[in-house]
């Protein structure tokens, strides 16, 4: 199953707004509705700004995503496509690549995935982006990839792993905060 993000398309703010596309466009490129452009020149609405819109209009407020994201993964734009398609696959994930994502989160993430690679965390400032869930977990994946400094700076606040992140070190962490279950073995053999 796909997470529920917390932000919308350009479609999808229109339909919930009852606009046109079009003027839901106008209303990004004046700032009244705040959004990033994803890499392959997509808008994404963040749905607090829709939220904010509707009150300042006086209208019901839009409905928001209610799913519940247990773990963040903060990765840069080179994560590879079988890897990120096996997370989307997860339960209880949200992935975030863009630094307007983290203010949408929600404050019951248990654990944060950040990836040493993410040029845009400050890593000399890593308390900061500690305080969107201060009672979370952090690990650094590609910690290898730092300085000695670095990594013993890094260390006071989160945990940190050297290689790369998969989805079965996800799943580890996800069995561990008791938000996945393996599904269950439709083989015989008593030995599974």
């Amino acid at each position: 199953m796909r997470p529920h993000h917390t932000y919308y398309s350009t479609s999808q703010a229109a339909q919930m707004l009852g606009l046109s596309v079009g003027t839901v466009q106008r209303m990004v490129a004046s700032g009244v509705l705040q959004a990033y452009t994803t890499q392959g020149g997509h808008r994404r609405i963040l749905a607090s700004s829709v939220r904010q819109y509707c009150q300042a209009q006086g209208v019901p407020a839009a409905p928001t995503a209610t799913a519940t994201a247990g773990l963040c993964i903060v990765h840069d734009a080179s994560m590879p496509t079988p890897v990120r398609q096996a997370l989307d696959q997860l339960e209880h994930v949200q992935r975030v690549s863009h630094p307007l994502e983290l203010a949408g989160l929600r404050e019951d993430c248990a654990a944060f995935f950040m990836d040493a690679h993410v040029a845009w965390l400050d890593w000399a400032d890593l308390p900061r982006p500690l305080n969107l869930a201060p009672d979370a977990h952090f690990i650094v994946y590609n910690s290898a990839d730092f300085s000695a400094p670095q990594r013993q700076a890094v260390a006071q606040h989160a945990v940190l792993y050297p290689g790369d992140i998969s989805a079965d070190l996800v799943r580890g962490v996800l069995l561990g905060m008791g938000a996945w279950s393996a599904p269950a073995s439709t083989d015989a053999d008593p030995r599974h």
